[in-house]
């Protein structure tokens, strides 16, 4: 079946790094169709790492609690 769902705490810093997320994709994004390749490439560098290291952050969170 399916598991429950788990409330998840929207803290002030998993707000700002997902609006840091989300920012930088758009303007990689915008900046790709206005033919700006490299502004547009770098965006999209920021945007992975940004993703990457919320991963991180937020996972090692988890494992803190579970100990």
């Amino acid at each position: 079946m399916d598991k429950p769902v788990e409330n998840k705490k929207i803290t002030f810093v998993r707000f700002a790094v997902r609006t840091l997320a989300i920012s930088a994709s758009t303007l990689a994004l915008f900046d790709f169709l206005k033919g700006e390749y490299q502004a547009g490439g770098l965006l999209a560098l920021g945007w992975l790492t940004i993703v990457i290291g919320e991963k991180r952050m937020f996972n090692e969170e988890k494992t803190n609690e579970e100990n």
